[in-house]
């Protein structure tokens, strides 16, 4: 079979994958087991399930994603860091060194982060770790902490053993180093990914950009750039450091540890050939994800908001219905006086409300589509493109954020995403009648 429309443009669209990265016809297996699992045997009616599911499209992506990994990774990154946080921590006497890993998979590599600075002798305050990925389900494995053989490849040291606990499932990652971590569903490749987060004086960005679309790893490039402290070091796949050093980044002669660092003063990236126009891009803006420690109660699984004051490890949740709380009297009344205000010509009222209701409430595709119509009222042409194309990520089948989309890019000259979101608007309404 092949994969319908809707996914392939979610898989290289929003996900900003090759189509082909997981391997050949990995998309139509999963699309495959996808429609297994909810019993369907047209593909057409799992297009519009997957149009409609936020769940069924976490799930997808949880199936798609590549996340091999394994702790120590290589070794030659972790050696370095060790021995550079000690100096780092030497220049900066009382500062918090700040890592992000990203995509950090089933956490295998920032566990790996904080043994390896604990047993530099970094003392756990000097330092924080995040791990972000766009995979539900990897995030829960990270979340458990408990890996089974195939997670250990050789030696590990007995400098870092001494962080593992034997149980009858597997090694389970010691408390002193589940402390240090905190998780979150973010999808690196969109607009806004992040936000609010860093900057970093450390990124690992191992091995992700091989599997992405042209133009998805300039938006990474991007986004991880604004992230980094100038000077700072990055943590590239090996095969990956050509790309970073073309964008002005200066490789380090670390042998084996495929690191680069950020310019102090901006550089002159090396000639190379620009790709096309990025594709449209959704973003993700996923709140933290909050677990119970012994001192607190788990976050709702319906939308992963609970804020709880614990320095403990932050797991992920399972991911509901990104617009189930629209059923809730409160937030549908907000979303209802920001459109009374739009209307009777109050946008920055409406604005306020909008951006409130994102606090509340978290990320929604009504929410999102308002305040793309209030910045188009304000000739912000960007702006709106933004707004839209995060409904979308929440919603695909969002009618009013695909028909002003595509009104967006008709605007803006561009045809062919013009064609290709009027094209998705009418799918949408035909399979609605």
């Amino acid at each position: 079979m092949n994969a319908p429309d809707a996914v392939l443009e979610f898989i290289t669209l929003s996900l900003g994958l090759e189509p082909d990265s997981s391997g050949k016809d990995a998309i139509d297996r999963a699309v495959a087991s996808a429609m297994r699992h909810e019993g369907l045997s047209d593909p057409q009616a799992f297009e519009k399930l997957f149009l409609s599911s936020p769940a069924v499209r976490q799930k997808l992506i949880d199936a798609v994603v590549v996340g091999e990994t394994w702790f120590f990774r290589d070794r030659g990154p972790f050696l370095w860091l060790g021995r550079h946080a000690l100096q780092w921590q030497a220049a900066h006497p009382g500062s918090v060194l700040k890592i992000l890993s990203s995509p950090c998979s089933t956490g295998e590599e920032p566990y790996s982060i904080v043994m390896t600075l604990l047993a530099a002798g970094l003392p756990p305050s000097a330092f924080t770790v995040e791990g972000v990925d766009v995979s539900a389900r990897a995030l829960e494995t990270a979340g458990r902490a408990c890996y089974p053989k195939n997670a250990f490849r050789g030696n590990i040291g007995e400098d870092v053993a001494r962080f593992f606990e034997a149980t009858p499932s597997g090694r389970k990652v010691a408390a002193s180093v589940l402390n240090r971590v905190t998780f979150s569903l973010e999808n690196l490749a969109l607009p806004g990914s992040l936000a609010g987060r860093g900057p970093y004086d450390i990124i690992f960005c191992r091995n992700l950009l091989i599997y992405m679309t042209p133009e998805a790893r300039l938006r990474i490039f991007d986004r991880m750039d604004q992230l980094l402290v100038p000077g700072g070091i990055l943590f590239a796949g090996h095969t990956e450091t050509n790309f970073w050093h073309q964008r002005g980044y200066q490789l380090l002669p670390w042998d084996r540890a495929f690191a680069l660092a950020k310019p102090v003063t901006p550089a002159q990236p090396v000639a190379i050939k620009t790709p096309a126009p990025a594709k449209a891009s959704i973003e993700i803006s996923s709140p933290k994800k909050r677990v119970q420690t012994k001192e607190t109660t788990a976050s709702s699984p319906n939308t992963g908001l609970a804020q709880t004051p614990t320095a403990e490890l932050r797991q992920p949740v399972k991911a509901g219905p990104a617009h189930d709380h629209f059923n809730e009297p409160q937030a549908d009344a907000q979303i209802r006086e920001a459109r009374r205000l739009a209307d009777s010509g109050d946008m920055k009222g409406a604005a306020r409300l909008c951006r409130e209701y994102t606090r509340k409430f978290g990320p929604a595709a009504e929410a999102y589509c308002l305040m793309g119509i209030l910045s188009m009222a304000g000739q912000d042409l960007n702006g709106a493109e933004d707004c839209f194309l995060k409904a979308l990520y929440l919603d695909p089948g969002h009618y009013e954020s695909l028909v002003h989309i595509s009104l967006i890019y008709r605007q803006k000259g561009n045809e062919k995403k013009a064609a290709l979101y009027r094209e998705r608007a009418e799918r949408t309404a035909a399979a609605r009648k």
